[in-house]
């Protein structure tokens, strides 16, 4: 291993560990409601945690998913959680690098992950965080110094081509069925996603996020019957999938539009 090597190693290793706390982060404030305070506590017994207790990923494994203290169950979704964090940082580093553009991805990815946390426990797709999500795409739209009227056309054209199809078939589907068919946060999640992807990725995106939640839907559907699945998890997962894998596909179905 050369040095260059070497420097990416360490550099894509620290990202993931960024994450992995980043995620168990998030993932106590999405359980909890608010931003964890204080020490760390055990939920089932309230034994303060030392710090063999806090090392995301490896001390949910070490310790076999229990409490080192009452020995009762963790539940599984913090060990998710913590690996989708690691997962998110250190793809994004192998994806772009480090510059302007990867601080944007990174800060957008991190509140996805947030979202989808949230949107997991709750049903809940607060807009104070898809605000910060728009702030930070038009702060980084000027830090980039991007080309001021091809890139403002190209996100209203990304933020546009699929919330507002999803929108209009919606109110439609709620009217025949009198019920709420989708709730208004996935579509708004829709809009900010285009943001950052053109009108060919949220396509994809959404054919992905689809198909993630009905692989969920059958695997789940005896424990899950009847009840309703949060969308928000599985479009924040396609816009990774997209970004990282989806390129090939796009010029694939570009080519037999032309």
């Amino acid at each position: 291993m050369d040095s260059a090597q070497f420097l990416q190693f360490y550099y894509i290793f620290w990202l993931a560990v960024m994450g992995a706390v980043m995620g168990s982060f998030f993932e106590c404030a999405a359980v909890r409601g608010e931003l964890p305070k204080g020490r760390s506590r055990c939920d089932s017994c309230g034994h303060i945690l030392g710090a063999r207790d806090l090392v995301p990923i490896f001390s949910y494994l070490i310790n076999r998913g229990r409490c080192r203290y009452c020995k009762k169950h963790i539940p599984i979704q913090c060990l998710v959680s913590e690996t989708m964090g690691a997962l998110l940082f250190a793809s994004l580093g192998l994806k772009f690098g480090f510059g302007l553009n990867f601080l944007m991805q990174l800060i957008f990815g991190s509140l996805l992950l947030l979202l989808a946390l949230v949107d997991w426990n709750t049903h809940i797709l607060p807009n104070k965080f898809l605000l910060v999500a728009i702030i930070n795409r038009l702060v980084f739209f000027v830090l980039l110094k991007q080309p001021v009227k091809q890139t403002l056309i190209s996100m209203l054209i990304g933020a546009l081509s699929v919330s507002l199809p999803v929108l209009l078939l919606s109110l439609a589907m709620d009217s025949l069925l009198n019920k709420e068919s989708m709730g208004g946060g996935d579509i708004k999640l829709l809009f900010v996603l285009g943001l950052y992807l053109d009108w060919t990725e949220m396509l994809l995106l959404l054919f992905m996020g689809c198909v993630l939640a009905l692989i969920w839907a059958l695997i789940m559907k005896r424990k899950s019957f009847g009840k309703e699945i949060a969308f928000g998890p599985f479009l924040s997962l396609a816009w990774l999938t997209v970004i990282l894998f989806g390129e090939p596909f796009i010029i694939w179905y570009k080519g037999l539009l032309v």
